[in-house]
C-alpha cells in the first residue's frame, strides 16, 4: 500500500489468493512460484507522505538532552520549547510534542515552524482537523511557505480528499519548484488512482532533485514491481538499501519479489532482516512462513504465521495459511478451525470459503 512521506505506513499491495496450495513437485521454479501465489499474501509496503518540518541532522537523544537544558535555562524563549518538541517527535512522543509546541505557541504565536510542527504532531495523532488549522495558520502567518502547502496536501492526502490533496502540492511547486517531497507526494497520490505514468514521473523527479531520497527509490520500486518490471523494482530496492541499510520496509519488499521470482533462500535472508529490523511486522511474519511452506518446513511456517496472528488476530490470509499449513501436516480439524475463524473475520473471504469446500470433499 501506499503512502506519503512521514507517517507511518498505510501500506499499499496487490494480493492473490486462491486457496490451498499443493505440497507436490515443490522442487521446479514453475511450481514453486504457482504454490507462492497462492499459499501467501503478498503486501508491498509503499513509504508515507513526506512532511517537512525544521529540525536539525542529529539524533533524538541528543536533542532532548540538549534542549531540555536549554528551556531549563530560558525557560521564556520560545525557540527551545520548539526544539524539544521536534526532539519529542523524532521519538515518537507526540503528546510530549504536542505539549511543547504549544508551550511554544503562548511564548510566540506568529512562530511558523512552531504552527508546521504542531500540525505534524496533530498529524501522527489523527487529528487532522487541527493540523489543517495550525498549517493554514502558517500559512497565514508567512504565505510564501511551499513546507506548509505541501504539509496541509499532506493532511488531505490522509482524509482520502486526493483532489484537494494535489491542489496544495501544486501550490507548493509553484511557490518552491524544487521541493522534492511535494513531487514524491504527487506520486504517491497518483499511484494510489492508478495513474502510472504519472507516478513514474513525479518518483523521478524528485530523484533528479534528491538521488539518496530513499523512500522515493522505494515506492518507485513499487511502481516497477505493481507493473511486473522486476528488474528494474530490485534496482530501486536496492538502491535504496545501499543508501539506507536498516530500511526494514525495503528489505521486507525485495523479499517480495525473490519469492516472487522462486529465489527462496534470497527471499528469506531478507525477510529475516526485516524482521530483525521491525520484529512487529506481520506481514513479514505470514511471507516468511509461506516460503517455510513452500520449502515443506511445516512447523517453522506454523511458527511464522502464529507470530503474524499474535501481532494482527485478524489478519485473515495468515489464517488461510496456517490452516493449509496444518492440512498439508494431516491436521484437518485444526484446519478447518482457522479457516472458519477467517471466514467469522470476514465472510466472503473466497480462499477460506475453497478450503473448506475441499476439506468436506474428501
Amino acid at each position: 500500500m501506499l503512502k506519503k512521506a512521514m507517517p507511518e505506513t498505510e501500506k499499499a499491495g496487490r494480493t492473490k489468493n486462491r486457496g490451498k496450495a499443493s505440497v507436490d513437485n515443490l522442487c521446479n521454479t514453475s511450481s514453486v512460484l504457482k504454490v507462492l501465489y497462492i499459499h501467501a499474501l503478498f503486501l508491498l509496503v509503499i513509504i508515507p507522505v513526506a512532511f517537512t518540518t525544521f529540525k536539525r541532522n542529529k539524533l533524538w537523544q541528543d536533542e532532548l538532552l540538549l534542549w531540555r537544558d536549554v528551556v531549563r535555562e530560558s525557560p521564556k524563549k520560545a525557540r527551545g520549547y520548539t526544539a524539544l518538541g521536534m526532539a519529542y517527535f523524532d521519538k515518537g512522543e507526540f503528546d510530549e510534542a504536542v505539549t511543547r509546541h504549544l508551550t511554544a505557541l503562548k511564548l510566540k504565536p506568529d512562530l511558523v515552524d512552531a504552527r508546521i510542527n504542531l500540525g505534524n504532531a496533530y498529524s501522527k495523532q489523527g487529528r487532522l482537523d487541527e493540523a489543517l488549522k495550525e498549517y493554514r495558520i502558517a500559512v497565514e502567518l508567512s504565505p510564501g511557505n511551499a513546507k506548509a502547502y505541501n504539509n496541509i496536501g499532506n493532511a488531505y492526502y490522509d482524509r482520502g480528499e486526493f483532489g484537494e490533496a494535489i491542489n496544495e502540492y501544486l501550490n507548493a511547486l509553484r511557490l518552491k519548484p524544487n521541493l522534492e517531497e511535494a513531487y514524491y507526494n504527487l506520486g504517491n497520490i497518483y499511484t494510489k488512482q492508478g495513474r502510472f505514468d504519472d507516478a513514474l514521473q513525479e518518483y523521478k523527479t524528485a530523484l533528479q532533485l534528491n538521488p539518496e531520497y530513499v523512500e522515493a527509490h522505494n515506492n518507485l520500486g513499487n511502481l516497477y514491481l505493481s507493473q511486473g518490471k522486476l528488474k528494474e523494482a530490485e534496482e530501486e530496492y536496492l538502491e535504496a538499501v545501499r543508501l539506507k541499510s536498516d530500511f526494514e520496509k525495503t528489505h521486507y519488499n525485495l523479499g517480495n519479489i525473490y519469492a516472487k521470482q522462486g529465489r527462496l533462500e534470497e527471499a528469506l535472508q531478507k525477510y529475516r532482516t526485516a524482521l530483525r529490523l521491525d520484529p512487529d511486522n506481520a506481514e513479514a511474519h505470514n511471507n516468511l512462513g509461506a516460503v517455510y511452506f513452500i520449502q515443506q518446513r511445516f512447523d517453522e511456517a506454523i511458527e511464522e504465521y502464529l507470530a503474524a496472528l499474535r501481532l494482527k488476530p485478524d489478519f485473515v490470509g495468515a489464517r488461510v495459511n496456517i490452516g493449509n499449513t496444518y492440512k498439508a501436516k494431516g491436521l484437518k480439524d485444526k484446519a478447518r478451525e482457522e479457516y472458519e475463524i477467517a471466514l467469522k473475520l470476514r465472510p466472503d473471504f473466497t480462499p477460506a470459503q475453497k478450503a473448506i469446500r475441499a476439506i468436506d470433499k474428501e
